[in-house]
């Protein structure tokens, strides 16, 4: 697994950034945090192998 923290000026620019991650595998992990200068952070992961925390059809 990999994990990342993505940054941004603005919602627009994070969640733009946010969406390409998502076309690549990448996950989000957690809300969103705004520091008091404004900028926006988004923690985010990649499993390595095909197996998916989230999904759907292991779900009990």
């Amino acid at each position: 697994m990999e994990y990342i923290i993505v940054s941004a000026e603005d919602d627009k620019a994070l969640t733009e950034k946010v969406n390409n991650l998502f076309e690549e595998g990448w996950e989000t992990e957690g809300g969103i945090a705004i520091s008091p200068d404004g900028s926006f952070y988004q923690a985010m992961i990649l499993f390595e192998d095909d197996f998916d925390e989230f999904d759907e059809e292991d779900e009990v």
